[in-house]
């Protein structure tokens, strides 16, 4: 009996130390936020270019997607695919600002950032909107390549 309560206890203490979470140092953070930083401003400079296809570029291609906006849930690549070609398709060129952001790191290849931003649309027809707007994201790395997997406006 006292063999099957050991047996027991050390069980119980290999599956709770098999399952805790990783926690990632202040230097690994710092550099998974650093990278989150320098994604964001690809994705926001192939926005201001007008380029669909590097725009689409920046999410995942599977069907893990999911963009939610404007009351619309798109979970389909080609879907969200037709929707950006729409959209820059009528952009002659915007520029993004972002306020204020917030990055939670969930480990080394998962990271939540909701932001406050504010573009300037120019349209093709020359008009000009500011619309400021809220975002949260999550991007992953795939294949050593941060990706939005999903994202909520």
């Amino acid at each position: 009996m006292k063999t099957l309560n050991l047996l027991i206890i050390v069980m119980i203490f290999i599956s709770l130390s098999c399952t805790q979470k990783t926690v990632l140092s202040e230097k690994d953070k710092k550099a998974i936020e650093t990278e989150i930083h320098d994604f964001m401003a690809t994705v926001e400079a192939v926005a201001n270019s007008s380029s669909p296809d590097k725009y689409f570029d920046c999410f995942l291609h599977t069907d893990e997607l999911a963009f939610a906006t404007q009351g619309q849930l798109l979970t389909n690549p080609t879907a969200l695919h037709d929707t950006i070609n729409k959209h820059l398709g009528m952009v002659e060129k915007q520029s993004i600002k972002t306020n204020s952001e917030k990055i939670y790191i969930i480990n080394k290849e998962a990271v939540v950032l909701s932001a406050a931003k504010v573009t300037t649309i120019t349209f093709k027809n020359g008009a000009q909107m500011i619309m400021p707007y809220a975002w949260t994201l999550l991007i992953v790395k795939r294949d050593g390549k941060w990706k939005i997997a999903h994202i909520h406006n």
